[in-house]
């Protein structure tokens, strides 16, 4: 019951439709340990909040990462992603799943990020969405864009933005039930700043252009040389995130939890292999 009541909440308000439109998912433990306070780092699942943020990466790399909202069956994440250095800059290829029988959104998507000088790099997503309904609802499906920046704006202090379609592109169905919605637009702008060696703060905020403004917080510690502690805090609604970070050589291992205060708990875990 709690999670149909969750389906209708998300769908009813939509115009009274029957088909919700996409959300831009975000994938990895790193990330959900900071409140998702992500979009100025340099990462691996930048690929997933800033395709900016994977111009750094040198060597082909690939990665997996696992979710689930709420604490219900219904509601897993699932996300694979890889990259691989080319020429002046770098191409990845991610795919995304959240949802269960009910009700599942899908993104398949091709990446290019490349550094302009040494302070700015860049990077451009095109993704691939679908959204299905059960009970005879159907499927809808779009192409979306993304893009990203992020700017070295002192040695250790990075200003990131991006955007999610921001071309407003639509999801349409032609079953019995005809639906016409708008993807999410959202844009994201925050910094980040790295002291010393052993601590990183991360702050952003989030704009989709239906809802009010979600800022968000996060902190990163380097306790010892493997193993990292982060912690994050958001607003609108209230999270509380905190996660572990493990490195043994090429892999690395990333724990999280997050807990909506409405909601309840949410768990995810994630790997990444250098190769």
């Amino acid at each position: 019951m709690k999670l149909l009541s969750l389906i209708i909440l998300l769908v009813l308000p939509m115009n009274q439709m029957p088909l919700v439109a996409a959300d831009n998912q975000l994938s990895g433990s790193r990330a959900a340990a900071m409140a998702n306070a992500s979009v100025a780092l340099f990462d691996f699942w930048a690929i997933s909040h800033n395709q900016a943020g994977i111009a750094g990466i040198e060597a082909f790399t690939a990665g997996m990462y696992t979710g689930n909202r709420f604490s219900q069956t219904e509601m897993p994440e699932a996300s694979f992603a890889a990259i691989l250095p080319a020429g002046s800059g770098n191409l990845g290829f991610s795919l995304q799943h959240f949802g269960g029988s009910l009700y599942a959104e899908q993104k398949a998507g091709l990446t290019y990020a490349r550094f302009f000088g040494n302070k700015l790099s860049a990077g451009i997503q095109l993704n691939y969405m679908l959204t299905s309904i059960s009970e005879g609802y159907g499927r809808a499906a779009a192409f979306t864009a993304e893009i990203g920046f992020i700017y070295e704006i002192a040695p250790g202090l990075f200003l990131g933005t991006h955007l999610f379609n921001p071309t407003k592109s639509i999801l349409k169905t032609e079953t019995h039930h005809p639906v016409e919605e708008y993807i999410s637009s959202v844009i994201r702008s925050g910094l980040v700043y790295q002291i010393g060696s052993k601590v990183l703060l991360s702050a952003e905020v989030e704009k989709d252009i239906r809802h009010a403004a979600i800022p968000k917080i996060g902190l990163e510690y380097n306790f010892i040389e493997s193993i990292v502690v982060r912690a994050g805090i958001s607003n609108n609604p209230m999270l509380n995130a905190f996660g572990f970070g493990f490195t043994k050589g090429s892999m690395q291992l990333d724990i999280s939890a997050s807990h909506h205060y409405l909601l309840g708990y949410s768990k995810q875990a994630g790997i990444i292999y250098s190769f």
